[in-house]
């Protein structure tokens, strides 16, 4: 088949709108709100130059460019520059508008209120400044004093700010990976201001699409460059607003940060991996070594991050080890050698990653295993029954919160809403197990529909090891965290970013397969689907679990009921 390409005339295209938004920005800052001087100011001035600029770049660029490459022996690799340049300043320009949205959607519509958050990775941040690992916020002498501070019917009532902190011999902790607070920590102490957790909300579900975005690029070139740029491009807009990406924004809390920051890391070590092997499977070259390193440094910190995404790593290090000796088995003698110099990069920093967490957790918890959620404030009792916290008992529930519930019709925007499975449960009788909770859940059959394409994934024998190998890593991630979950005693939409970039990688390699074999009933119907999950996602994600945008910005979701003729 043969390869498609972008248009030669998408750089000056995009350039010309770049500078036409630039110079509208600047004519129309005051009328639009962005300036509230009506008078001219200089940055005006230099934002309307910077656009005029970007417009007479455009035109030159047009003007002369012509798609004739010189007949050099570098003709390929020119043209393969060239393909690259024009994707990434595609992607650019996606990203941009994307991201837009993004704080469109965590500000709850007008783009300047960065609050309403938490704030416990801003003190851990001020803890590890100041040279511990334990927050400065103070338990009350009536916690302390309780019989059981872990027992919710024996302690005193407190703030909201000590909720879900983990109390242990009379200091708070929090349970959740420290790897965000790492990372703030200097800025804080450099910027001497405090970077509240919904900048890292931002931050991480920002880089995650990013990371998906490279995949999906990478993925494109390697294996389906018959595909249409179109039918890739649109499945960026696709892992940006599918369930549960805008809802999270749109409670941009501690949990959505760790998550966040898991799955960034996670996503980010699979394309590190997936560059690793890009030449070499297949083939007696080792992997390279570089990408392999950054690799284990990214999983490391995913799991630094999100304690369940621990046993994804495991696998994946299985994985690539067992890719590896099969490559190197020989009857020389230096097989050992070489198989450990080839696993050394990944394995040196997912070596010191497990060491730290290991001792950050002994340092606060007297144990390198424990990550303090037992020692939770919380509406349980977790140290006393810890063995619930993960149960069997609860995987059926889970699963149909998951996969198999609907959502509820509104009359009025934004016409979906998510339910919780208390009535399901009361309609059949079904006693909630020890523990069990579970909030408002829309399952992936009513939120998600693309997302079953990943049965298509599937690969052949005849498929490349380099395809083999990158859907054997992210189906083995979404099958592991999808089960823990199963199994979990809380059943959130949060949870669901988890996994959900893999099983969506998936689905989009399902659906480029399925568009290989040229059946436009398969390529109309696919396509709905995207088009229905963004949808879904982004309408769904309005109300998420606290209604946040009906709360702080009425006026907002009145104005799109009114659009709408409500």
């Amino acid at each position: 088949m043969n390869k498609t390409s972008l248009p030669n005339r998408l750089v000056p295209i995009l350039l010309f709108l770049d500078g036409i938004i630039c110079a509208l920005t600047a004519i129309f800052a005051h009328q639009i709100g962005l300036d509230p001087n009506p008078d001219w100011s200089r940055s005006r001035f230099i934002l309307l130059f910077f656009g005029l600029l970007l417009i007479l770049i455009a035109g030159l660029y047009f003007w002369n460019f012509t798609n004739k490459i010189r007949p050099t022996q570098s003709r390929e690799t020119l043209e393969y520059a060239l393909e690259n340049f024009k994707a990434l300043f595609l992607l650019a320009h996606i990203w941009a508008a994307i991201f837009v949205v993004y704080a469109w959607f965590i500000t709850y519509g007008n783009f300047n209120t960065w609050d309403h958050t938490t704030h416990y990775y801003t003190q851990l941040a001020d803890g590890f400044n100041q040279g511990h690992l334990y927050l400065d916020l103070k338990p009350s002498k009536e916690l302390l004093q309780a019989p059981d501070p872990n027992d919710p019917n024996s302690r005193p009532k407190f703030d909201d700010e000590v909720w879900d902190l983990s109390l242990y011999k009379g200091k708070f902790y929090i349970y959740w990976g420290p790897v965000p607070a790492l990372l703030i920590a200097p800025l804080q102490k450099i910027l001497a201001r405090q970077i509240q957790d919904i900048y890292l909300v931002y931050f991480f579900y920002a880089g995650l699409l990013i990371f998906n975005s490279l995949i999906i690029l990478k993925l494109w070139q390697r294996f389906f460059a018959h595909i249409p740029a179109w039918n890739v491009f649109i499945c960026i807009p696709l892992l940006a607003f599918m369930l549960p990406i805008p809802w999270s924004l749109n409670v941009p809390q501690v949990y959505e940060a760790a998550i966040g920051a898991g799955q960034f890391f996670l996503v980010g070590g699979a394309y590190f991996a997936l560059l690793a092997f890009d030449a070499s499977l297949g083939t007696t070259q080792a992997p390279d070594g570089k990408h392999l390193f950054l690799a284990g440094l990214f999983w490391a910190l995913s799991v630094g991050s999100r304690a369940l995404n621990a046993i994804s790593v495991i696998f994946f290090a299985a994985l690539i080890a067992f890719v590896i000796a099969r490559r190197i088995i020989s009857p020389r003698n230096d097989t050992v050698k070489e198989f450990i110099k080839n696993l050394l990069p990944l394995f040196i920093p997912l070596g010191l990653g497990a060491f730290a967490i290991g001792w950050y957790n002994w340092a606060r918890f007297d144990s390198p295993f424990e990550f303090g959620l037992r020692y939770q404030i919380t509406i349980f009792n977790l140290n006393k029954h810890m063995d619930w916290v993960f149960h069997a008992d609860y995987f059926l529930l889970n699963f149909y919160n998951y996969v198999l519930q609907p959502f509820q019709t509104v009359a009025e925007f934004p016409f979906i809403r998510p339910i919780t499975n208390a009535d399901f449960m009361a309609g059949r009788n079904i006693a909630s197990p020890y523990l069990y909770a579970a909030g408002p859940v829309t399952g992936f059959l009513f939120s998600a529909p693309f997302l079953f394409l990943a049965l298509l994934s599937i690969p052949s024998r005849k498929e490349s090891d380099v395809y083999r190998f990158f859907v054997s890593l992210l189906a083995g991630s979404f099958f592991i965290n999808f089960f823990s979950l199963l199994v979990y005693f809380f059943s959130q939409v949060r949870f669901v970013s988890d996994f959900i970039s893999q099983i969506a990688l998936l689905a989009v390699l399902g659906y480029w397969r399925g568009l290989a074999k040229n059946s436009k009933a398969f390529g109309i119907i696919a396509n709905l689907l995207i088009l229905f999950t963004i949808c879904a996602g982004i309408l769904l994600s309005f109300s998420s679990e606290t209604n946040r945008f009906e709360t702080l910005n009425p006026a907002v979701i009145e104005s799109i009921r009114r659009l709408f003729g409500g």
